[in-house]
């Protein structure tokens, strides 16, 4: 009964609507062309220093691996083509190209040190992160590589924590390590059976689409940051709407009727949880799909791509709705409605500007980055942001189980202190 009373009260005021729905989509417009600079050459947001250990003796790994070639049982010639592949494998050397890319070296700044120094300077933090290209790396890839024997050999990237920064770097070598399979497949013979596998690995690295791209990492573009920005931070804004809308129920005595006639006080809060989490999954719906047909925001994206977005929108929502339990709860508890809504108006625009949806996260200061960062709707931005970059859903579970957990926090804190019988 209360969540239709709650959502007929948003039906009644379709002007108010209508504003929500259409000015979204001019500011994704006007930023979108005006200020396209602030995402899609933020590098400077991403610099970092990463220090490069290499345990691995490449000569020594090349050697051993042709030396046990004349042990194996196959003909010379094929023997010729291990060995030839084997001397052409050199990952260190396309690892360092892809570290003096012009592109990278504008954002990252890689030192080669030793293993004690590099993990020194990682707890003093002086560098971000340690890659480290392990003992024996060499002769255990081109085992796992040319004769499909043993389990292979991993590059070790170490952080003390898991930024974005660090989310972008692990996507760069994600991207390396499929370049050096796929150039080992070539080169031990994959090359002469078919051109198509050529015009791949081209493609791999070049720009794609006209869009400078990172090996790795699919960069963002301005309307895709701006369009998800502002639908996160306009379902956010329907927290306080729902709150703001219950000032005239307070003020007619709506709720102390309702509790004279028996009626529980939890089903009221109820009826704005449940009716916030609909407008805010509605809203964002409906301005990401008008978006996307309107900007090309995704062109060519899986169905896994669209269910995991719709996924952290979902969570994203219930946190909106815990905040807007919590902001009606305040709302009734304070004697003065001004001063209620004056904070949750005020907890709207500071959760906008340091979780990136009013301003980039690319020109927040590392710190005011962090502290965003955990906010819900920061979380939520960030989150979209790595899911669109190209990461696995199982990087997105931490954040979202945060999201849970914040729904759960507040919620339970809006029931502690929404009034109920005997309270009043």
């Amino acid at each position: 009964m209360f969540f239709k009373k709650d959502f007929l009260i948003y039906w009644r005021d379709r002007k108010e609507m209508l504003i929500a729905l259409f000015m979204p989509l001019a500011l994704i417009l006007v930023l979108g062309i005006a200020l396209p600079n602030w995402v899609e050459n933020s590098n400077g947001s991403l610099e970092m220093r990463v220090a490069l250990v290499v345990k691995d003796h490449h000569e020594e790994g090349v050697n051993d691996f042709q030396e046990m070639l004349n042990g194996l049982s196959i003909s010379t010639e094929e023997k010729n083509e291990l060995s030839q592949a084997a001397a052409s494998f050199q990952p260190e050397a396309l690892l360092m190209k892809m570290f003096g890319n012009d592109e990278v070296e504008e954002f990252l700044q890689v030192a080669v040190l030793d293993d004690q120094t590099a993990h020194v300077q990682l707890k003093e933090e002086k560098v971000e992160a340690v890659i480290t290209v392990p003992e024996g790396y060499t002769l255990a890839a081109l085992n796992k590589l040319l004769l499909h024997e043993g389990g292979g050999a991993v590059l070790t990237l170490t952080a003390l924590e898991n930024s974005m920064k660090v989310n972008v770097l692990q996507n760069m070598l994600d991207g390396f390590l499929g370049t050096v399979n796929y150039q080992a497949a070539l080169d031990s013979g994959m090359e002469g059976q078919e051109s198509k596998g050529e015009g791949e690995l081209a493609l791999a690295n070049s720009p794609v689409g006209g869009l400078e791209q990172i090996e790795g990492v699919d960069m963002i573009t301005s309307f895709q940051y701006y369009a998800l920005a502002i639908s996160i931070f306009f379902a956010l804004s329907v927290s306080t709407t729902t709150a703001s809308k219950s000032i005239t129920e307070k003020r007619e005595m709506v709720f102390m009727r309702l509790l004279l006639a028996g009626t529980h006080p939890f089903r009221y809060l109820y009826g704005k949880v449940g009716s916030t989490l609909c407008m805010s999954l509605l809203q964002f719906t409906v301005l990401i799909i008008v978006s996307h047909f309107l900007f090309q925001l995704f062109p060519g994206k899986s169905l896994i791509f669209w269910i995991g977005l719709a996924f952290i929108v979902f969570m994203l929502c219930l946190t909106v709705a815990a905040l807007s339990a919590l902001y009606t709860a305040m709302l009734f508890r304070m004697k003065d409605v001004d001063v209620a809504t004056g904070i949750s108006f005020i907890l709207l625009v500071v959760f906008g500007v340091i979780g990136g949806n009013l301003v980039p996260i690319y020109v927040l200061p590392d710190w005011l980055l962090n502290i965003g960062s955990v906010t819900p709707n920061g979380l939520a931005l960030m989150s979209m942001i790595q899911w669109i970059q190209g990461s696995p859903f199982q990087d997105l579970w931490l954040p979202i189980l945060y999201q849970g957990a914040f729904f759960i926090v507040i919620l339970a804190a809006s029931l502690w202190i929404f009034p109920r019988r005997g309270r009043i």
